[in-house]
Parts: structure tokens; sequence; C-alpha cells
């Protein structure tokens, strides 16, 4: 039998509905604050003159960015459900889903478990004085959450529709080459997170995350890298869930590829420990290069079944 595809728009599900709501409320907040903070307002601020700080360049430049990427990241969740969303590029597809994965999957699989045990440890929830009201942190951080779980509902509804076929065998291992540039990107900078989520950052690490539940974003991080990487090397023993190996093996990849240059442009008052950046300049190009090498590699083996497929009588 052939393997035919349909052009038909996908059926919106309400779970998916549910998700486009919940990203767009999700986001409000961080919005709002950010339009009040890039106008020169201290809301949410501990001090009256919070609002100066917000006119410097630095945090000019990465509040406009990252109202951007909310924005983007709202659109991009109702472009995928809409009746055209088949014709869109796949490196669109590819790289805002990547960057999502990237941003949000630490937030979204570390925070709410180290929010549970730094309450049962502390009988508190204690934020570092940033400057900024405990509960401001608690609406963004609990969008965030909330937007990656949208974002993962509709991008792998979308996956599956488009490309489900290609994921019913686990990720291969690339070649020789690939693995060891894999290794080592991914594995110093997924052992750096794992010391620093149960030691601490100290004064080597990415600074400001020291309460447990931030330390358990560090731990979802490093966990997160550990299983990108082996993943693909274990491929033949997970046949039984491959889809699951896929998702594990990408938002590992893109965790490793962007989480390093994330902790040095969100560094603590712009102050970037050198060991931070020593590790991100491995990370990100050993982690990009050793994903991408996983899927080109898992391409390459699917062509010929695939053409052997079509010549199938149906």
């Amino acid at each position: 039998m052939a393997n035919t595809r349909t052009s038909a728009p996908a059926p919106v599900s309400s779970l998916q509905r549910a998700a486009i709501v919940t990203a767009i409320v999700a986001v409000l907040p961080y919005v709002i604050f950010k339009i009040l903070w890039l106008s020169g307002s201290s809301f949410g601020s501990t001090t009256a003159s919070g609002g100066e700080g917000m006119l410097t360049p630095r945090f000019l430049i990465g509040n406009t960015i990252t109202l951007a990427m909310m924005v983007t990241g709202v659109a991009f969740v109702v472009a995928l459900t809409r009746p055209w969303a088949r014709r869109i590029p796949a490196p669109v597809v590819f790289v805002l889903g990547a960057g999502a994965a990237g941003l949000l999957g630490p937030i979204l699989l570390g925070l709410p478990p180290g929010i549970l045990i730094q309450a049962l440890i502390d009988g508190e929830l204690r934020l570092p004085d940033s400057g900024m009201h405990p509960w401001v942190f608690g609406l963004v951080y609990s969008g965030f959450c909330a937007l990656g779980a949208a974002i993962a509902i509709v991008v792998g509804a979308y996956v599956i529709r488009r490309w489900g076929d290609l994921l019913d065998t686990p990720p291969p291992a690339p070649s020789l080459i690939m693995t060891v540039c894999g290794v080592l990107g991914v594995l110093p900078f997924s052992c750096a997170m794992a010391v620093w989520a149960i030691a601490g950052p100290g004064s080597t690490g990415p600074q400001g995350m020291e309460q447990p539940a931030q330390r358990m974003v560090l731990a979802a991080t490093a966990l997160l890298g550990f299983l990108s990487l082996l993943c693909p090397l274990l491929s033949r023993h997970l046949g039984r869930w491959p889809r699951a190996a896929w998702l594990v093996t990408w938002t590992g990849c893109c965790v490793v590829a962007l989480q390093g240059p994330t902790q040095i442009l969100l560094a603590q008052g712009g102050e970037v420990a050198p060991v931070v950046t020593g590790i991100a300049v491995l990370a990100t190009p050993g982690a990009s290069l050793y994903g991408i090498a996983v899927l080109r590699t898992h391409l390459r083996r699917q062509s010929p079944l695939r053409r052997d497929d079509a010549k199938q009588p149906t």
C-alpha cells in the first residue's frame, strides 16, 4: 500500500483550542510588564527608582527582544492551528520550535517540582533580592510554564500530523565525528549544570540561581542534556518508544544549544562567570551539530524505505 498524505487541514481539537487560550493568557502579564518597563515605569520594582534602570541600553534591548519573542511564540501557536498551517516552511517550524523547546523546556520541567521541593524544605518560597516584588516572578514564571505546556501541545500535534511517519523509529547514532562533537559539547555542559544544581552555582556558575527551585531548573537542564546525548547512542534499545526518544533528543539538544547563550545574556548584573562562557562556547555548536547530524542520518536512512514503499502496488 502506498504511503499517501492528505492535504486536508487538520481539525483543531478542544485541547489545542485550550492551549491557544492558555498561551495568550499566559503571556499577558509578561507583555504588560515589558511595555510598562520600556516606558520607564517602576511597576513591580521594590524601589521607586527602578524605572530608571529599565531605561539603560542593556534593559531596553533585552526587554524589546524578549517582548518580541513572547509575541512570536503566541503567533506561532496560533499559526500552527490554521487551515494553511501545512504550508508553513519546515525551516520556520524547525527554528521556532527549537527556540521554544530550548528556552522553556528547563523551566517547564524543573520549576514546578523545584517550587514544591523548596516549599517542603524551607516552609516558604523565598526568592533572591533582584529589585522586583516576588509576585512579579510568580506571574512571569507561571506564565512561562503555561506557555511552554501550550506550545508543547500544539507543536507536538502539528509535528505528528505532518511528519509522524518519520518518527516511527528512534533517533539513530550519527557518524563517529559528529558523536565526538556532541560529547565534547554536551557532556561538559551537562556535568557542570548537574554540579551547580547539587552544590549551588557558587562563584563559578550562573549567578542568582541559588534557591532550590532555581537549582531544579539547572538539574532539568543537565538531565535533558545527558539524555539527548544517550538516546541516539542507545537507539537499538528504544524501539518501543520511538517518539518519546525523539522528543527527549530534540528537546535536550535545543536546551544545551540555547541555555548557554541565555545564561550569558541574562547574567545577574551583567557579570558572566568565565566557566559559564567556556562551556557555552563548546555546548552551542556541539549540541547543534550533534542534533542536526542525528536528524540527517535518520532522513538518509528513511529515504530508501519511503521510495520502496511508494513502489508497492496499491
